[in-house]
């Protein structure tokens, strides 16, 4: 029960961090693409990063709060799709293939950077 608990209160931290930084970043266009939710997850994934090469206990309290709990609410896929099929439906569909690609790619960079610059072991 303690491990839902900290699940719970990780992802009503992430959740309104996310809505804050995709707001902020409403009228921010990077190559005119919406840069609020791919820097989003560019800064999960680097964070998650570091917390896989930090935290060895897959069973431990920061591992509920922080990886499943605030990054998995801070980043998010469905905004990102959202995002995505608006651009085709608005025929930019260059534009949601280069979206695609960047944020994915972002994201993995993202995640491996951190990991090695913080992998201890």
């Amino acid at each position: 029960m303690t491990k839902f608990i900290l699940l719970a209160l990780g992802g009503a931290m992430g959740a309104p961090l996310r809505y804050l930084m995709n707001d902020l970043m409403k009228h921010s266009y990077f190559f005119m693409m919406p840069s609020g939710i791919m820097l989003v997850n560019f800064l999960g994934c680097f964070c998650m990063g570091i917390a896989m090469a930090q935290i060895v206990d897959l069973k431990s309290n920061i591992y509920f709060f922080l990886i499943i709990g605030f990054l998995g609410s801070f980043t998010t896929m469905s905004a990102f799709s959202q995002q995505t099929i608006e651009m085709l439906y608005n025929g930019k569909v260059l534009n949601a293939l280069i979206y695609v690609v960047a944020s994915i790619s972002s994201c993995l960079i993202g995640t491996f950077i951190a990991y090695s610059l913080f992998k201890t072991t």
